[in-house]
């Protein structure tokens, strides 16, 4: 096992991480922005070093600053969380010459799976389908003739992209022109990589995943499949799991091709499996080769604790294969920074005090300082019940609690969705949130 790891990232996640580490009695070691000094990630780290002074290019996506400090330290392995360097392979194979265990699948792997186009061409070699599309775009003639091709609405998309950057929906070929710079631009600056590709516009789908961990001798575990179709400018907002719309049927369909995906991989940790579900057939999204932000709601469902058991795989810990059991249904919202009339996304948290019956992930307290810097959670609420009515019924009482000043969220938004009874009937699919009243894309 591990003696110390060095966690390159922060907030609510270096805080998960930590919990999970100090289960396995592992020393922890963060690193830090220098506006977030006095952060409660880096005061509950053994050890912490500053590795740049604001901005993420120039402290969590500063490499060699993160190596330096991992060795400076004497840490044995990096854990990277979710975003920044987390599906960096370069990253992933710097660790790997200084001697240091990155926590997540080999360099190679990475590669090929944060290439979004690639792993669509992967996921065909594998008999998976994929929505109709394009990559390798080398400029906008070929974008329009593929386009054309595929037939308008096309989804623009950062080859290397996540978390909701680098995406639109387009309409014309007047938006392409338009558009492609700057999605260029937007990935370049997010994901230091400005390729392309596009793909068919899905007019009614359902955003399904399946959660994979594979050890080191190959053995594959399903850990369940979640539901995460309410998304705002392709970012999730509330994640379920079990994906309730799904017949036994289709979700041993859905096993079955998350299985023939991991049959061709070299893969160790854990994963998640995008799809896209539409007239009862999955399409291919993505592999994200981390740890989920939604990784909770699994936890809550399966009573694993994914960080630990990611950790004990890194480590070299063998598992048992097959389809782990789930009970209950789980739900996750998340409380996002949000500009809201009079009040920005970001300032002090002059009033935080959230509801003590649910689960909640939160890196900020009472007085701390919502950055412009990073992303705009503000903390992840959750709830296990018997059904997935009760669990409705349980964070509609949470969110009644929730007390927040001194800066804009989505607080009334979440209480609009749990509200609505089309979303409690389940009626929801991935456009969802664009048709809420003040939350037009």
């Amino acid at each position: 096992m591990f003696k110390k790891i060095l966690i390159a990232n922060r907030g609510e996640v270096a805080l998960r991480i930590m919990r999970a580490c100090r289960q396995l009695n592992i020393a922890t070691v963060a690193v830090y922005a220098q506006v977030e000094q006095q952060s409660l990630f880096v005061q509950q780290a053994d050890e912490a070093y500053c590795v740049g002074p604001d901005t993420a290019p120039s402290s969590y996506l500063n490499r060699e600053g993160i190596l330096m400090a991992a060795l400076l330290s004497g840490a044995d392995a990096i854990h990277p969380g979710y975003g920044f360097l987390a599906e960096d392979a370069l990253f992933a194979k710097m660790c790997a010459e200084c001697g240091l265990t990155f926590i997540g699948p080999q360099p190679e792997t990475i590669a090929l799976l944060a290439d979004k186009a690639a792993a669509k061409t992967y996921a065909q070699q594998q008999d998976v389908p994929v929505i109709p599309g394009g990559s390798g775009l080398k400029d906008e003639a070929a974008l329009r003739q593929t386009a054309a091709r595929l037939g308008y609405p096309v989804m623009l998309k950062a080859s290397f992209g996540g978390g909701g950057k680098g995406m639109r929906v387009l309409s014309s070929e007047r938006e392409l022109q338009h558009q492609y710079h700057l999605i260029q631009e937007e990935a370049r600056q997010a994901f230091l990589n400005d390729a392309v590709y596009l793909e068919k516009y899905l007019t009614r789908a359902r955003h399904i995943e399946v959660q994979v961990l594979q050890d080191q001798a190959g053995h594959l575990q399903l850990l369940g499949d979640r539901e995460c179709s309410l998304q705002r400018n392709h970012q999730k907002v509330v994640e379920e799991s079990p994906a309730a719309i799904l017949t036994p049927a289709e979700r041993e369909n859905l096993y079955q091709l998350a299985r023939q995906i991991m049959a061709g991989l070299d893969y160790v940790g854990l994963g998640t499996l995008e799809f896209l579900f539409a007239e009862h057939h999955f399409y291919f999204l993505e592999m994200n080769t981390r740890l989920q932000v939604e990784h909770a709601v699994t936890e809550l469902t399966t009573g694993m604790d994914l960080v630990v058991t990611q950790i004990e795989v890194a480590a070299g810990k063998l598992i048992k294969p097959g389809v782990q059991t789930f009970k209950g249904h789980a739900i996750e919202v998340r409380l996002n920074a949000q500009a809201q009339g009079a009040l920005l996304a970001t300032g002090r948290l002059e009033t935080f005090r959230l509801f003590t019956g649910a689960r909640v992930d939160t890196g900020y307290r009472e007085g701390d300082q919502i950055l412009p810097y990073y992303d705009a959670l503000v903390a992840k609420i959750l709830v296990k019940q018997p059904t997935r009515k009760k669990a409705i019924e349980k964070l509609q009482r949470c969110l009644q609690h929730v007390q927040i000043k001194g800066i804009g969220t989505n607080l009334a938004t979440l209480t609009q969705i749990m509200a609505l009874p089309s979303y409690q009937a389940n009626l929801v699919d991935i456009h969802f949130l664009a048709h809420l009243a003040g939350d037009a894309q």
